[in-house]
């Protein structure tokens, strides 16, 4: 998306190759994030960035440091998509779309990471990502619905990038041209740090699959990226297409995460256990105290939207790799006895929808005397 103006220059070469060479040994002797997301039911959760530059387009580093990073970041898959219009390296390295791919894969064997082949296109600043292609070389110089017909005859993956960038986003008419043809799979609602909530909408009334992307043209940072996750049937290249395909995806970015609620219902009960559901309270003692943990890197942000009048609970971070203590404040106006509670639950920060955030009833046990 960002399109830097340096260009190498011959006499650069060799140091360039220095440098990237350098920067491959410090990659490799970096340690994994686990970055640990819990498996759906009968599904493999991924973790995927599906649009990423190199020096073959306005990228600034080697295929293969793209390959480290992801391993380094704890990612399952990555894409490199180099533009297919624009390369401002031309006179210093080959333009050549299927090469980053070439030079990328036995890495991405080595260290475990399921490499998709992939080009950006773009027409104006109408932009989209071709996944799975054969030949990303196929698409240069046609304009991006041509390029979209060129990608469907070698049964790609295809999705809109960054909608709402240069200007707000609105349901294109080249884009339109692209859906009404059955050109176009899916939208990147976050794209780097911006999420493109007024695109939100689109996702469901196009049927598109959602997407995250970190879109790293630079280094990548040490942290943590957006990420799109993809429940698939199996590990491998096949098992992200049919993921894909099907729309089984998320998308998160920081503590935010966008899906269907059914995906996101299975990722909140695969991630968070309460510890004690079984809890006792007498009048005149402090209010009992839920523990719960999670064993997610994802965080959950929880607000209490219903319980029983006598009884009132704080609002909790369920801290990722950790956990959170709900405090409960029972009234003295409780009755005595055993009481089975489900306090419903807003996850404020996993969205199902414009406006929408998930909803779930935790389960407690309550003996009051």
């Amino acid at each position: 998306m960002n399109r830097p103006t340096t260009r190498l220059r011959s006499s650069a070469v060799v140091p360039l190759l220095l440098l990237l060479l350098l920067s491959a040994l410090v990659a490799t002797a970096q340690v994994r994030n686990a970055l640990p997301v819990p498996d759906l039911p009968g599904y493999k959760t991924l973790k995927c960035d599906f649009h990423l530059h190199t020096v073959f387009s306005d990228g600034l580093v080697w295929p293969t440091i793209r390959v480290q990073e992801a391993w380094r970041d704890g990612l399952d898959a990555i894409s490199i998509t180099d533009h297919s219009d624009y390369n401002p390296h031309k006179d210093d390295v080959k333009w050549d779309n299927n090469r980053p791919y070439a030079l990328a894969r036995e890495l991405a064997e080595q260290l475990g990471i399921i490499l998709i082949q992939g080009v950006e296109i773009g027409e104006g600043d109408i932009h989209a990502n071709i996944l799975f292609a054969t030949d990303t070389n196929a698409v240069r110089g046609l304009k991006l619905v041509e390029a979209l017909r060129v990608a469907r005859k070698q049964n790609a993956f295809t999705f809109w990038n960054h909608p709402g960038w240069r200007r707000p986003s609105e349901w294109f008419p080249l884009i339109a041209q692209a859906h009404d043809e059955k050109l176009l799979d899916g939208m990147e609602l976050v794209n780097g740090g911006t999420a493109y909530l007024d695109a939100y909408p689109f996702i469901e009334q196009k049927n598109l699959t959602i997407l995250s992307n970190s879109d790293f043209h630079a280094p990548a940072p040490a942290s943590r990226r957006a990420i799109t996750l993809v429940f698939a049937p199996t590990a491998d290249a096949a098992g992200v297409r049919e993921a894909l395909v099907a729309r089984r995806t998320a998308a998160w970015m920081g503590d935010e995460v966008w899906g269907a609620e059914q995906h996101l219902r299975s990722l909140w009960e695969g991630a968070v256990k309460v510890e004690n559901p079984e809890l006792r309270w007498r009048t005149g003692m402090r209010g009992p105290v839920v523990r719960m943990s999670n064993s997610s890197a994802i965080v959950f942000k929880l607000e209490v939207r219903q319980a029983p009048a006598w009884l009132r609970a704080t609002r909790a971070d369920v801290q990722a790799q950790s956990g959170a203590a709900l405090a409960l404040t029972i009234g003295k106006e409780a009755p005595a006895g055993s009481h089975r509670i489900d306090l419903e639950l807003e996850i404020t920060n996993l969205h199902t929808g414009p406006g929408q955030n998930l909803s779930v009833r935790l389960p407690l046990r309550l003996q009051v005397n």
